[in-house]
């Protein structure tokens, strides 16, 4: 699957990544599972905008997303709203 982001969108999806990794998801240290840095390697290497994604991969994306409490910007809608709409396919 491909997505196409904004520079701002893409920048979005690196602060939800960053809350979550620095956060403690897997307990008191950093820790980055294969897939976050994966999917963290594209979205630095992105050319034109795009990313190519899997399913897995999107789906991490929405979990980064609901670091937000559900209070999101104009460009976090619009990644949650692409991504929902590429898992819908």
């Amino acid at each position: 699957m491909t997505i196409q982001l904004s520079d701002r969108e893409a920048q979005a999806i690196r602060i939800w990544a960053e809350s979550v990794i620095h956060g403690g998801h897997w307990g008191d240290g950093d820790v980055i599972v294969p897939e976050e840095d994966i999917l963290l390697n594209k979205l630095t290497s992105m050319t034109n905008n795009r990313l190519s994604i899997s399913q897995t991969e999107a789906k991490i994306i929405l979990a980064w997303s609901d670091t937000t409490l559900g209070i999101h910007t104009i460009e976090e809608d619009s990644v949650v709203k692409k991504i929902r709409n590429l898992l819908r396919m």
